[in-house]
């Protein structure tokens, strides 16, 4: 890297910071693992729901790969875990499976005025926190294999499924050039979030991208596309970037490489379970892909106009629009104090993922000059 504060440097560190305030606090990520921890205790105690099997609970979704994405005024936070009873799927009935999670969780006076079936899951309702949705599985097979088959209310039947398998491919996807995987205990823990220095760009990119989804579709949610449609696209597409805004550059210029050109929907499958189409609500509603395509062209046309803007002023102008105008009068606000302390001090320096930090001999940063250019 260059010794040169350059606009593409703030605009990343502009990014990442973002991405870092738009994130689950560790307030908020402490109660969450408090309750994940508690529900699943309850549930694994129940000997006569699961007869006696061994049981597995685990976090999915944004939280095992660390993309939470602060909701907007109206929305909660996805808290999601994993009940995998280790039985066989095989001549069970799905929708008795549902029903027993209910009943047992309604069986606790804590959580019995706040259970809401779901289509394939029971959710608690925590009040204007977040909301926890429980998906029972069971083992697709006696393999070593993580897939899972999961119960569906409205195909009264098992579908296929691999949360453990997909948060895997998606960390090895965005740690492609540091940062090893973790194991984890039967119970296991929220994985650690990353540091603001060290968030991989990859789930920098996906918290950007879901975040302008939900400004996008604001006034019509229920439109808008899933977060693991978006997720897997990125995680297919990304190639080790270490900037956050090439990062979505190509990931946007990749999705439309791989629209087809034939009239038929794209199809969206889980990476670690071919048999999951990921992608399958917009089968038969034809109005809701259109609505993925027109998001996905504006994000581009909007994304390529930032790229031609120099000035960081003008730049945090666009950001506003995309991704909230508090959030970015708060990051630019900070970068600069920021910025300006550390380079009175000749500390001044750019980590691979294209955020400042202060130069210390324990980070493998690049030092910038006392007096380079800054601000405009």
């Amino acid at each position: 890297m260059n010794n040169n504060f350059s606009a593409s440097n703030q605009l990343d560190d502009l990014l990442q910071r973002v991405g870092a305030k738009l994130q689950i606090s560790k307030t908020q990520r402490k109660l969450a693992e408090e309750r994940y921890l508690a529900v699943g205790t309850w549930l694994s105690k129940d000997e006569d729901l699961f007869n006696g099997a061994d049981i597995e609970i685990y976090p999915q979704g944004s939280l095992s790969i660390s993309t939470t994405v602060k909701p907007l005024s109206k929305q909660e936070y996805d808290l999601d875990l994993v009940c995998q009873i280790n039985q066989t799927w095989q001549g069970k009935d799905p929708l008795k499976l549902l029903n027993s999670i209910e009943k047992r969780l309604k069986g606790n006076k804590m959580y019995e005025g706040m259970v809401e079936r779901k289509n394939r899951c029971i959710r608690l309702n925590y009040a204007n926190e977040f909301h926890m949705d429980i998906l029972p599985a069971h083992p697709a097979d006696n393999t070593s294999s993580t897939s899972v088959k999961v119960p569906d209310r409205k195909a009264k039947d098992w579908k296929d499924s691999n949360p453990k398998g997909y948060a895997d491919w998606f960390n090895d996807r965005s740690h492609q050039y540091e940062i090893l995987l973790e194991k984890r205990a039967d119970i296991k823990p929220l994985p650690h979030d990353d540091s603001i220095e060290r968030k991989p760009p990859l789930k920098r990119a996906v918290q950007l991208i879901k975040r302008y989804r939900d400004v996008y579709f604001e006034d019509n949610p229920d439109s808008a596309p899933i977060s693991i449609v978006l997720t897997t696209l990125a995680g297919h597409i990304y190639e080790g970037q270490a900037s956050v805004h090439e990062a979505i550059s190509d990931i946007l210029d990749g999705i439309l490489m791989q629209l087809p050109n034939n009239g038929k929907r794209l199809v969206v499958l889980n990476p670690t379970n071919q048999k999951e189409d990921l992608s399958e609500r917009w089968e038969g509603h034809p109005e809701l892909y259109k609505e993925f395509l027109k998001f996905i062209r504006d994000f581009k046309a909007k994304w390529d106009e930032i790229s031609e803007l120099r000035g960081i002023h003008e730049i945090a102008e666009e950001l506003k629009l995309m991704f909230g105008e508090n959030v970015i009068n708060e990051i630019i606000k900070e970068q600069a104090e920021y910025t300006e302390k550390a380079r009175k001090n000749n500390l001044l320096g750019v980590v691979g993922a294209g955020i400042l930090v202060a130069a210390t001999k324990e980070e493998n940063v690049t030092a910038l000059r006392k007096n380079t250019f800054y601000g405009e």
